[in-house]
């Protein structure tokens, strides 16, 4: 798959996962739990991509990596609607 469709995708899904967590804020059913989640893994995703871009060097499985992570937040969220 080319590298901007990839990039392209993990952007659109990622402001999926921003839009639904703004919702839930604003209509009040966010948590702290949540909250705290957003920064932890935002911090744990950047060192893992961190890490397989040294080891490989390759930005295509560094935005794979993503893309699974930000596909468990859109299953996860869309449980909580």
């Amino acid at each position: 798959m080319l590298l901007w469709f990839s990039a392209l995708t993990l952007m659109a899904d990622a402001l999926e996962v921003m839009d639904m967590r703004l919702r839930q804020m604003a209509a009040g059913k966010g948590t702290s739990d949540e909250m705290f989640l957003m920064v932890t893994e935002k911090l744990d995703a950047a060192t893992e991509a961190g890490s397989i871009f040294i080891r490989d060097g390759d930005y295509g499985k560094v935005l794979d990596h993503y893309k699974k992570i930000v596909a468990a937040n859109v299953e996860r969220l869309s449980a909580r609607r």
